[in-house]
C-alpha cells in the first residue's frame, strides 16, 4: 500500500510506501490515476518525493511491468525525484536511475522531508524554447525547437509570431526545425500545436518541417497531402535547401 499526498499548489505529490508491504497493481494504478489528473489540468507535475525507510519492491512481475509502464507514460512530464530515507540501497538509487529517467534525481536524509519537497517544488530555468531564425522574408515564420518543448513556448513565441505575420500577409509560410538540441513537447505543447494548427491552416502557402527524428518525419509525410499548404520534409543538414525553399514564391 502506498499513502499518495499531492500538492496542487506546489505541483509536488508525495509517496509513503507502507512498511514490510511490497508494491502492488492497485498502488501503481492509484498513482497513475491521480497523476493523469494532475496532469489534465496542468502542463507538468514539477516533483515526486518518495519516503522509504526500505526498499518495498514488487508483489509480482505484472506490477514491475505496471510500474516501469507508469515511469516511461510520464518521464517526460515530471522534472524531479526525491528520495526521502536512511536506507543505504535507496541512497544507491539515483546513481542506477539516472540512467533511464529524464529527471532530476536526489537522495535526502529523513530528517530532511521539507527540504525535498521544496527542492522538488522548485522550477529550473525553463529548458526549452524557439528561436527566431533570421535572414528570412517578412511572409516567413522560421523557427528553430530546442530543448523540450512546453505550452508556455507556443504562447510565448510561435502563436503571437504566427498570428502577426498572419495579419500582415494573405498567407505565410513556416519553416519549423527539430535539430540536434531538441528533446521532445509536453502534452500541453502537443495539444496548443493541434489546435493552432487546425484553427490556421488555411492561413499557410508553404511549411518546411527541418529534423531528424524518424516518427515526426513520418507523420508530416503522412499528414501533408492533407493539408492546403505545400510541404516538405528537410534532413538537419539540409537546412539551407529548406530555406531557400520556404522562401521562394
Amino acid at each position: 500500500m502506498v499513502e499518495i499526498e499531492i500538492d496542487e499548489a506546489k505541483g509536488v505529490a508525495t509517496l509513503r510506501p507502507k512498511a514490510g508491504q511490497s508494491l502492488a497493481e492497485n498502488d501503481i494504478a492509484n498513482l497513475k490515476g491521480m497523476i493523469d489528473s494532475y496532469l489534465a489540468d496542468h502542463d507538468a507535475m514539477q516533483g515526486l518525493v518518495v519516503v522509504a525507510d526500505y526498499f518495498p519492491g514488487w508483489d509480482s512481475f505484472d506490477t514491475f511491468l505496471s510500474h516501469l509502464k507508469l515511469v516511461r507514460a510520464h518521464e517526460k512530464e515530471i522534472d524531479k525525484i526525491a528520495i526521502v530515507s536512511d536506507n543505504g540501497l535507496l541512497h544507491a538509487m539515483p546513481s542506477v536511475a539516472d540512467h533511464f529517467v529524464k529527471a532530476k534525481i536526489r537522495n535526502f536524509a529523513e530528517a530532511e522531508l521539507a527540504q525535498a519537497q521544496d527542492w522538488a517544488a522548485t522550477k529550473d530555468p525553463r529548458e526549452g524554447r524557439f528561436t527566431v531564425l533570421d535572414g528570412y522574408p517578412d511572409d516567413v515564420v522560421a523557427l528553430k525547437a530546442e530543448g523540450r518543448i512546453t505550452s508556455a513556448d507556443y504562447e510565448e513565441t510561435l502563436i503571437p509570431l504566427a498570428e502577426a505575420a498572419i495579419k500582415e500577409h494573405s498567407k505565410v509560410k513556416l519553416l519549423y526545425w527539430c535539430g540536434e538540441d531538441f528533446s521532445g513537447f509536453s502534452a500541453g505543447a502537443a495539444w496548443d500545436d493541434a489546435r493552432f494548427g487546425m484553427a490556421n491552416m488555411s492561413k499557410f502557402s508553404k511549411l518546411a518541417f527541418v529534423s531528424d527524428v524518424g516518427w515526426m518525419r513520418e507523420s508530416v509525410k503522412l499528414f501533408g497531402p492533407l493539408m492546403p499548404a505545400a510541404v516538405q520534409v528537410f534532413d538537419n543538414a539540409d537546412i539551407e535547401k529548406a530555406k531557400t525553399w520556404i522562401s521562394s514564391d
